[in-house]
């Protein structure tokens, strides 16, 4: 059974007594674990959104479990004007569906968003229960090649590098996007590269602000300008496309990067890859920073390497290094490789002989005065 919450600052609530940010509007019968997760998946961050423009709207999908159940959760988040206070506003609107119910929809998630009619936009009405059973029509947004991602980055090509990510292992991906409008088409477009059975894996955000816990986002689209794209331009835990840091064009020979260039996406929807930690053997090794080098198309096929403009020095890897780039925390930083040996104790031992020698010679040469 699918489940609603809408989530926004009101007078008065759905819960007796609530006022200020709280839930507005819920499904009958939805579970309180549920509620309460689902509130807490409401953030928005005004102060970061584009000074002067309309403020970007954060499309999202993510799955979590709530004690035996599993949920993909569809939301739509944005700016909600001025609210009762004289203060910013937000509203938050999700749905919960069961993994049957998901299945329902082969276009994917983002397919839910085409639907303006289901999600709310703002609230000014009274506190109300929601029926159960009702669900937003699923439609596949007209779709024209990799347009979007010519104009944005220079290169279509750079929209494999998403789809090789998800067929990789599900590896995440953080875009950096000069504008938010174009985020949605850059969405759209990614995903014809997943196989339809594979989009309803795939976790997203179009207004991309921090991690909430118990989740997991695989394509984050940040807004440059923003603290979280200061943050992966200093460091990036993970593969990073950035307009201003990436010069040159995607290396050629990826499946996925050719099919894009191409406009072929469904050649690559049968491309059998390893979900292993660890990729494949051919592939090379990225470092921690794990940034995404644009390589300028060349005679050869071999990747070059790029410096990125915000960290001197650092290594920017190619897309062979894709199996290999993943968010690990310091404690994770060895599994799924060889520890290093630590040295033998052979010199140890030598230097102790070696100073008990010294101390019998000199003793034997005080007994001898």
């Amino acid at each position: 059974m699918s489940f609603e919450l809408v989530y926004t600052s009101a007078r008065r609530g759905l819960k007796e007594g609530a006022s200020g940010f709280c839930t507005v509007a819920a499904t009958d019968g939805i579970p309180r674990p549920l509620h309460e997760k689902l509130e807490s998946l409401s953030g928005y961050s005004h102060t970061e959104a584009a000074t002067g423009a309309e403020p970007p709207v954060n499309h999202s999908h993510l799955t979590i479990r709530i004690q035996r159940n599993f949920y993909h959760v569809v939301s739509r988040i944005g700016d909600a004007g001025i609210d009762y206070t004289g203060r910013t506003n937000k509203i938050a609107h999700h749905l919960a569906l069961s993994e049957a119910e998901a299945a329902g929809f082969p276009q994917g998630p983002a397919a839910l968003f085409a639907d303006y009619g289901f999600w709310h936009t703002d609230w000014d009405g009274e506190p109300e229960a929601i029926p159960p059973g009702r669900i937003p029509s699923s439609y596949v947004e007209p779709v024209e090649g990799f347009g979007t991602w010519a104009e944005v980055f220079g290169d279509a090509g750079w929209a494999g590098v998403l789809g090789h990510a998800v067929a990789n292992g599900l590896k995440p991906v953080s875009i950096i996007v000069p504008n938010p409008d174009d985020t949605m088409k850059m969405l759209h477009e990614a995903l014809l590269l997943v196989s339809p059975r594979d989009r309803w894996k795939v976790c997203f955000s179009t207004y991309f602000s921090r991690l909430a816990p118990g989740t997991q986002c695989h394509w984050r689209f940040v807004l440059d300008g923003t603290t979280e794209a200061r943050k992966l331009r200093a460091r990036s835990l993970g593969l990073l496309v950035d307009p201003r840091g990436s010069t040159g064009e995607p290396p050629d020979g990826n499946p996925f990067v050719e099919a894009a260039r191409d406009d072929e996406p469904n050649r690559v929807h049968s491309v059998a890859r390893s979900t292993s930690r660890r990729g494949d053997a051919a592939s090379g090794r990225a470092d921690r920073g794990g940034n995404m080098s644009r390589t300028p198309r060349s005679g050869h096929r071999r990747p070059t390497q790029s410096r990125h403009p915000s960290s001197p020095g650092a290594r920017r890897p190619s897309i062979r290094d894709l199996e290999y780039v993943e968010e690990y925390d310091d404690k994770d930083a060895h599994q799924g490789r060889p520890r290093r040996r630590k040295p033998r104790k052979n010199a140890k031992i030598l230097v102790v002989i070696a100073l008990l020698m010294l101390a019998i010679v000199v003793l034997g040469f005080f007994a001898m005065q």
